[in-house]
């Protein structure tokens, strides 16, 4: 097996809560996937966190492959409650040696993931019939 390395987007920042039940979250226990949790009142601070890094999650997960560990994580966050993965993110550090040195792309199923977890949390604020979701080719949970 492979170690990972993405950044998992979260439909919204971890309250206190659900950090400390992230905290005791079995799913979780190896740390290998780590949140950010900002203050409850930024005010008084000179420097406030990035308020989108409060909805990710830093993800270096050992998998056969990109795709299982991405779907690994989007499956065990669903554990933690009101929250869910809504898009991915791969952060490959790069050093360029020199100017023209080629840039590696986004692998092709870090893209499909995405765009799959941000087809899920679309349809999922929508009321969507069962029938149109198999005619699109796409699960209904129901047999």
């Amino acid at each position: 097996m492979s170690d990972w390395s993405f950044v998992l987007r979260l439909n919204q920042p971890l309250t206190p809560e659900q950090a400390d039940a992230f905290d005791h979250c079995d799913a979780f226990a190896d740390g290998s996937v780590s949140y950010t949790l900002g203050p409850e009142d930024p005010a008084p601070y000179a420097h406030h966190p990035n308020p989108a890094a409060l909805s990710e999650l830093s993800c270096d997960v050992e998998a056969p492959t990109l795709l299982d560990a991405v779907a690994q994580v989007a499956r065990d966050i669903r554990l933690i409650p009101g929250l869910r993965a809504v898009g991915v993110r791969y952060d490959d550090t790069v050093t360029l040696r020199s100017i023209g040195d080629t840039v590696p792309e986004t692998p092709r199923e870090l893209a499909v993931a995405d765009q799959v977890l941000r087809l899920a949390h679309e349809l999922e604020s929508l009321d969507v019939a069962p029938g149109t979701l198999r005619a699109l080719g796409l699960p209904t949970g129901t047999p």
